[in-house]
């Protein structure tokens, strides 16, 4: 044993010798210079080359690590071998990431790239005006050489749009309203803002399946076209108008539209806005991927007077022009004009921001002036409607879990006869239903009883209900057709919004 303690040290004595010598022979500098030379041959002959992106460049945050790590908390992620987990601030879900020194594979365009995190210890700091964090971050992207353009041209772009995707679906919604008009809070903002948790979605909102089919689809389209509207030279924005009596769910198909895009909803409350410029100024603080509401905008500002024509057969520019239904005495400016309410739709200011929609409902379709539902102002015109079949087994599916096969022939068959002709909303079927939601057999009964009941008080009516009320569509052709169109031998719609503006000028 002695002997081999003996051998040991006389072997690290040598060791220590020739590291002595081999300081003296080959300075730290020539060691330097040679495994920098060694590096270079290797790289030369390597297939693969190296991207960093680090944590903080400089003193500023490089967003393009934050876009690397939310896109690498996707799906992609789950395939690790250690993954970290997180739940951001004002987010709903739990996000996935890379734990510290680990690696991860990912695909693009059939080309296979390599991700690891590498996490390193800071230097100990003296002194900084900004200190920095203890640790170290960044990623490491391994490519093949053959792939870099492919991945520099357009991998990081599409990892770009992929975080900005999921950090808007992870982020909680909100509702805003304007409730100080114009004015703006201590941040510089006139919007006030909630979150919103509003449970309507498509699948739960009555309606005709097909109609409610074509809205999806238009508003899938809308979101995914953005190429088509550049290249067709329109402002990527989108008008919906929701009309149709009361109870219809005209708020439930604007809150099933902002779940089913994952927008925000501003709701914009006309009376608080005394003048156009208010009105342009909550429009610049308004975000893209949001839906701007305005609801029961028939009630909410007068934009009859146009229709009005005098004595002599003309029209009456200061009043029925000027479409002011909230301060109309006042020529001092303190008023939103008809004209100002149009170019809010589709002025030169409509397009300040991009991936808009702008819904306007009412339940007196033909009470709007016929300039605020032409095509490029509202696109689409939704028709709400009293319950037909398909929406009453909507109704019993949401409220009382019944299939279609769980009621008898003869039940669906009666509901199918009676439910036209009794002119129900879908708030009244709902309402019927909530109240006996415990008893399904009764709540089942209990309805029939009130749609038999409407339909026999609407026969010996006459029909007096839906006379009273007139055909929606027919209520929006009207309107359409209105007598300013034919102003002067049927002058233009244009020609008749430059006298609007020439009016609200005056004032």
């Amino acid at each position: 044993m002695k002997e081999y303690w003996t051998s040991l040290a006389s072997l690290l004595g040598v060791l220590a010798f020739c590291q002595s010598l081999m300081n003296s022979v080959f300075p730290p500098e020539l060691r330097f210079a040679f495994l920098k030379l060694f590096n270079r041959i290797f790289k030369l002959f390597s297939t693969f080359c190296y991207f960093d992106i680090t944590e903080i460049d400089g003193v500023n945050t490089n967003e393009l690590y934050n876009a690397v790590q939310l896109y690498l908390s996707s799906s992609v992620s789950i395939a690790g071998n250690r993954l970290s987990l997180t739940r951001a601030v004002n987010s709903s879900s739990i996000t996935f990431g890379l734990s510290n020194n680990d690696s991860i594979v990912d695909t693009y365009n059939s080309v296979t790239v390599v991700w690891e995190h590498i996490v390193t210890q800071r230097q100990t700091q003296t002194f900084a005006w900004r200190p920095m964090p203890e640790e170290k971050r960044g990623f490491t992207l391994r490519i093949k050489k053959k792939d870099k353009n492919l991945i520099l041209d357009s991998y990081l772009e599409y990892i770009m749009e992929r975080a900005d995707e999921i950090r808007r679906m992870n982020q909680d919604r909100l509702l805003y309203t304007n409730s100080r008009g114009g004015s703006v809070d201590s941040r510089g903002l006139p919007w006030e803002s909630v979150p919103f948790k509003h449970p309507s979605t498509f699948d739960t909102l009555a309606m005709d399946p097909v109609k409610k089919q074509e809205i999806m689809e238009d508003l899938t389209d809308f979101a995914k076209c953005q190429s088509f509207y550049q290249k067709t030279g329109r402002a990527w924005k989108r008008g919906y108008l929701l009309y149709g009596p009361p109870g219809t769910g005209k708020s439930s198909m604007i809150a099933a539209m902002a779940n089913y895009l994952r927008y925000d909803i501003y709701d914009l409350e006309l009376t608080e806005v005394k003048s156009n410029s208010e009105l342009r100024k909550l429009l610049m603080k308004t975000s893209s991927k949001s839906i701007i509401v305005i609801e029961d905008i028939d009630c909410s500002i007068n934009l009859t007077n146009r229709n009005k024509k005098q004595s002599n057969g003309s029209y009456n520019e200061t009043e029925a022009l000027t479409g002011s239904g909230l301060n109309e005495d006042s020529g001092n400016g303190d008023t939103i004009t008809l004209s100002g309410l149009l170019n809010f739709t589709d002025g030169l200011w409509s397009c300040c921001g991009s991936e808009r929609i702008f819904v306007f409902t009412t339940n007196h379709v033909d009470k709007l002036d016929p300039a605020l539902l032409r095509s490029g102002r509202m696109d689409m015109h939704v028709h709400m409607s009293y319950c037909t079949f398909p929406s009453v087994k909507i109704l019993l599916r949401n409220y009382l879990g019944y299939e279609e096969g769980d009621l008898s022939d003869g039940v669906l068959k009666e509901l199918e006869e009676v439910v036209d002709k009794a002119e129900i909303t879908p708030a009244d079927v709902s309402e019927a239903l909530i109240k006996n939601r415990r008893d399904k057999k009764r709540a089942v009964k209990e309805l029939l009883e009130d749609l038999r009941s409407r339909a026999e008080r609407n026969q010996k009516n006459g029909g007096r209900q839906r006379d009273q009320n007139g055909s929606s569509e027919e209520q929006e052709k009207m309107a359409l057709d209105s007598p300013y169109a034919e102003v002067n031998g049927g002058e233009e719609e244009e020609e008749i919004e430059d006298i609007i503006c020439k009016s609200s000028d005056d004032y």
